[in-house]
């Protein structure tokens, strides 16, 4: 076994080994969580942004997902657990939601986890080596989500830390049928999202209809240059030409959106 390999096996253990973290499905609906519905019209966008992804997983070796955005308060962990959970419902296909906003953390929310526990924050800071304690299956899901709770650290640092790049390894470790979307900082909140994207293969960006401006997009893809730019989710879309009824449109490549 390789190096890297010997690192995935030290931190994630088989995903049918992963603790299971049960939420109610009245707990999805309070959450806006509709990705795993595939009978629901408002998954619909989500399916459709699926296909797209996984298409260009397989045409350029997409693993490593980043979500993000210009400013905060637009929906980017809405998107990311909404794409994570209707990935996941694809045949063999396993789903890594891993939480790297260090410093407005809301992935465990969004899943009705507990307010307080082992988080991203503590492996990176060597307080829990152990991720099988932080990573929780959802329900009996291909889903695995690694949460993170408020911790006053510096994150710059511990993502450029040792087990920062423990951890980047670890992920792009995983096995061949996994994808990773980590739900990234906006962009201009400090240079966390910069670094996280060195590591990543690609970025969808969420922007909002009549709030994120050209200017942002356009230096938001500058600052994480040369990482790929996938598409951008253009969520609370009021055009009713393009848009769908439930007010999220999902564009692929700078020329789609623009």
């Amino acid at each position: 076994m390789n190096s890297v390999n010997t690192v995935q096996a030290a931190l994630f253990p088989p995903i049918d080994r992963i603790e299971a973290y049960d939420v109610l499905p009245e707990q999805f609906d309070a959450q806006n969580i509709v990705g795993f519905r595939n009978a629901d019209t408002r998954a619909r966008p989500f399916k459709l942004m699926r296909s797209q992804i996984v298409r260009q997983m397989e045409e350029r070796e997409i693993k490593l997902i980043g979500v993000t955005s210009a400013a905060p308060n637009v929906g980017k962990t809405f998107v990311a657990s909404n794409m994570a959970a209707a990935l996941s419902r694809i045949a063999d296909f396993d789903v890594y939601l891993i939480d790297l906003d260090l410093h407005r953390p809301a992935v465990a929310s969004r899943f009705s986890m507990e307010t307080e526990g082992w988080g991203v924050h503590d492996f990176l800071s060597g307080e829990q080596p152990d991720m099988g304690q932080i990573a929780r299956r959802i329900n009996e899901e291909r889903l695995v989500v690694v949460p993170g709770y408020r911790r006053d650290v510096a994150t710059g640092e511990l993502l450029t830390s040792a087990a920062g790049t423990s951890l980047f390894e670890s992920l792009r470790a995983l096995p061949k049928n996994s994808v990773v979307i980590a739900d990234m900082p906006p962009i201009f909140a400090d240079d966390d999202a910069v670094i996280i994207g060195q590591h990543l293969d690609g970025f969808v960006l969420v922007v909002e209809d009549g709030k994120t401006t050209r200017k942002q997009v356009q230096e938001t893809i500058r600052l994480l240059s040369p990482t790929p730019f996938i598409g951008a989710v253009l969520n609370r879309y009021r055009s009713q030409l393009f848009a769908d009824e439930y007010g999220y449109g999902f564009a692929y490549g700078y020329g789609g959106y623009y």
